[in-house]
């Protein structure tokens, strides 16, 4: 049924457009610039899979934040609010994403902000007040891109001030007590000295009633960027970028989606009710999705950061530039869940993430007869901490230990006894100290070389060093080690085995609870492409490009053995692609093919107390994306896409079985989106806009072990407004909504049945209403 809904929803699109452009004559597309190529050149004639919107379009479909791309892009998806963190971008491209948040983990899609990479997942969901342009690029980035774009790569650009006189002021007010405020100035300082500004601030009450706490949903978060542009000559210019952010709101809206004590490994539940809370016994799981009773220090979502980019471009001479991008990046995260969503610490997570980054990027481009090229050398370094409280029936180990003196340790046939006995192994209330630093050094190398005016061929290369030092401090309650024995009557550790079952990693200390492991990469990330523009209407591509994503360290040991690393991963992506301008250049019809074989696919996997990374073997991916943007009138511009992707596993098996049969996470079979914006007005007169955005995803599974619990089903989701023009042209105010039928699916969550007893999910957020006011002087 989803099939033949997005398959319709395609061809409607096709029928609508040629239905309305029967007639020649009348308006035409602009010529849109892109950077996929890290060069200034039209999306017509880039051979990448691209979907690239204006600033002004995501505010007139009142596009926020990066995660709202999905409702516009095919075949990408967003893994939201994952360990409660609003402000996270784990982004899934033809089935190849990140499968953890922990700073041990890559993106696979790369999120990029004026040319700079960044390098962690937190503080990467921002708000797109100021933007110039989006590009979602599909299909391995490795070449041209900082690092890891094994998936693809989110290219931001910002406004750059000119001095225009530009201002631009946005507010609502909404349901669940909400509002927003964004405003953006262009103000000239000098003759050739131009500052740009812009802020913003979300309020909102949230709609999850936590009726012990604030709800979730809640937001208070602000931010703001400036910018300074310098031009003394014709051949040189300077820009210098400053930002920050900052939030204070609860943990994303969660809520138990399943719950059955019985089917865990071990009887936490059971032993918490009876031993730590038996006058309140968890968990109830709730009727309405809408509802929680989380409460305390594990629901919150902090988040403080601060960022600053340098870029220098010069002009010397020819075709010739040199471009330098420096930049440096802080964030503070504080985030958690409270996973049993209940007043008792059964079981959650806080995690205090702090993270700096230093990049420098020296590009040079030019073109000398019928070569164009670009060339460049790369530096990033990174140095991340993650402080993890992870609690599972907090209490417990005090509760047990002080049945000592009801108790005889001469009698092991007792169930007390035995209890007291296994406190030390019962006792996961666990404090994580994780620490990692990593120097990432490339140089690489495109060409273009056009035989004559219609065939060209490109061919490019990425040399990468990447190198991870990594550390780890972990005790719990009793301040013991979990990796080594503990004798349950002294409480003294067996030390006598210290050596983790990997040649990455050192032996453990102080009393088995630090160790340190270092991994080091190389790879060579090369690409081809032969083009051919049969006019300047129609271009075809043929493509192929290899990605390549880090390996690491589990940051999750729960047992000696689980001090592993895991290998880096591999995509070698063939893609065939046709752009076309149609009807006069009314229409702008963008569609490829991808045939992708996935290597070495890093899974995460939890088994009861077990949490593992592996290396899932093979997987073939392929499919096929469809851009469409119609000016279909004077008055009428629709855009829309549509994307098809099916995978399976070559071979995955391992001792514990064969698990070939199953799908990638957050990938959905079918996407489509159609935006629609209509905009009439008499000359000289007031008008008016109507605008409306549907969206399409097919089912999917939000984890790699394909849990039934996690599988989202299919969703059609409906935005519109309606908004009064003035006269003036100067100022809008209108009526909006979001997710008009409320449909509500789950957008991410965790399988924790097999250990404690229940499992959680995400939803989106249900029906919202705003009135907006729009002020802007050009």
């Amino acid at each position: 049924m989803q099939t033949i809904k997005t398959a319709g929803l395609a061809a409607g699109w096709l029928l609508v457009c040629g239905a309305a452009l029967a007639d020649e004559g009348g308006p035409q597309l602009e010529e849109i610039t892109v950077t996929a190529q890290r060069v200034a050149e039209n999306l017509q004639t880039v051979p990448v899979a691209i979907t690239a919107v204006s600033g002004d379009f995501l505010q007139k479909f009142d596009l926020q934040r990066v995660t709202a791309l999905d409702s516009i892009a095919p075949n990408l998806t967003f893994n939201a609010g994952t360990g409660g963190s609003s402000s996270q971008v784990s982004a899934f491209m033809r089935g190849v994403g990140q499968f953890d948040f922990l700073l041990t983990t890559d993106p696979a899609v790369g999120v990029y902000v004026d040319g700079v990479y960044l390098a962690r997942t937190f503080g990467t969901n921002l708000e797109l007040n100021d933007i110039e342009r989006v590009e979602v690029l599909r299909g391995p980035q490795g070449t041209l891109f900082g690092k890891n774009n094994i998936g693809g790569a989110i290219n931001v650009t910002t406004f750059t001030p000119t001095g225009s006189g530009k201002m631009d002021f946005d507010a609502a007010v909404g349901t669940f007590d909400s509002y927003s405020l964004d405003g953006y100035g262009d103000f000239r300082l000098a003759d050739n000295l131009a500052l740009g500004v812009s802020l913003m601030g979300r309020r909102s009450d949230g709609w999850e009633d936590r009726p012990l706490g604030d709800n979730g949903g809640k937001e208070e978060r602000e931010g703001g960027r400036a910018t300074l542009m310098w031009t003394p000559t014709a051949d040189f210019s300077s820009r210098l970028s400053g930002e920050f952010t900052a939030q204070a709101q609860p943990s994303s809206p969660n809520v138990m989606i399943a719950y059955a004590p019985n089917q865990a490994v071990a009887p936490f539940l059971q032993l918490f009710n009876a031993f730590v809370s038996p006058q309140r016994p968890c968990c109830t799981p709730p009727t309405n999705i809408d509802v929680s009773n989380a409460e305390g220090p594990l629901i919150k979502d902090n988040l403080h950061g601060l960022g600053a980019s340098w870029i220098n471009d010069w002009h010397l001479g020819g075709d010739v530039h040199l471009k330098s991008i420096s930049a440096f990046r802080y964030m503070h995260a504080d985030f958690g869940r409270d996973g049993d969503n209940s007043p008792d610490n059964y079981s959650g997570d806080v995690h205090n993430e702090h993270d700096t980054q230093i990049s420098e990027e020296v590009q040079a481009s030019g073109s000398w007869q019928r070569l164009k090229w670009v060339t460049g050398v790369y530096y990033l370094q990174e140095r991340t901490r993650d402080q993890t409280q992870l609690v599972t029936s907090q209490g417990l180990f005090q509760a047990l230990s002080a049945l000592l003196p009801d108790i005889n340790l001469n009698d092991p046939t007792n169930p007390l006894t035995q209890l007291y006995l296994a406190r030390y192994a019962l006792d996961f209330n666990l404090n994580y100290d994780n620490r990692q630093t990593t120097k990432d050094y490339a140089g690489y190398l495109n060409g273009n070389f056009a035989f004559n005016d219609k065939l060209s061929l490109q061919a490019g290369v990425r040399y990468t060093n990447e190198t991870k030092d990594f550390s780890q401090f972990l005790d719990n309650d009793a301040g013991k080690t979990i990796f080594l024995p503990v004798n349950p009557i002294t409480g003294v550790v067996d030390t006598s085995d210290v050596t983790p079952p990997n040649s990455h990693c050192s032996p453990l200390q102080q009393q088995g609870t630090f160790f340190t492991c270092q991994t080091s990469y190389n790879d060579v990330s090369p690409r081809v492409s032969l083009d051919l523009a049969w006019s300047p209407q129609v271009f075809e591509y043929l493509q192929w490009s290899r990605g390549f994503l880090a390996g690491g360290i589990n940051g999750r040991p729960t047992t000696l053995a689980q001090i592993q690393d895991y290998k880096p991963e591999h995509l070698d992506s063939t893609e065939m692609g046709v752009k076309l301008l149609l009807a006069d250049n009314r229409i702008r019809l963008n569609s490829d093919v991808f045939y992708d074989r996935y290597q070495d696919i890093q899974v995460l996997l939890t088994t009861g107390d077990t949490v593992n990374i592996q290396n899932a073997a093979e997987a073939t991916i392929y499919g096929f994306e469809s851009d469409i943007e119609a000016a279909l009138t004077d008055h009428w511009v629709v855009q829309g896409s549509v994307g098809y992707e099916s995978d399976y596993y070559n071979e995955w098996r391992d001792s514990t079985g064969d698990y070939s049969y199953r799908k990638l996470q957050d990938t959905p079979k079918w996407t489509g989106a159609l935006a629609s914006s209509y905009e009439w007005r008499l000359p000289n007169a007031a008008g008016i806009r109507w605008t409306a955005n549907v969206s399409v995803q097919s089912w999917m599974y939000l984890d790699a072990e394909n849990s039934p619990v996690l599988r989202a089903p299919s969703r059609t989701l409906l935005d519109s407004g309606i908004y009064y023009l003035a006269p003036s042209g100067h100022w809008d105010l209108g009526v909006e909504g979001k997710n008009l039928t409320d449909k509500r699916v789950l957008d991410s969550g965790y399988n924790g049945l097999a250990f404690f007893g229940y499992a959680e999910g995400y939803y989106n957020p249900p029906r919202r209403f705003w009135l907006r006011f729009h002020y802007r002087l050009k």
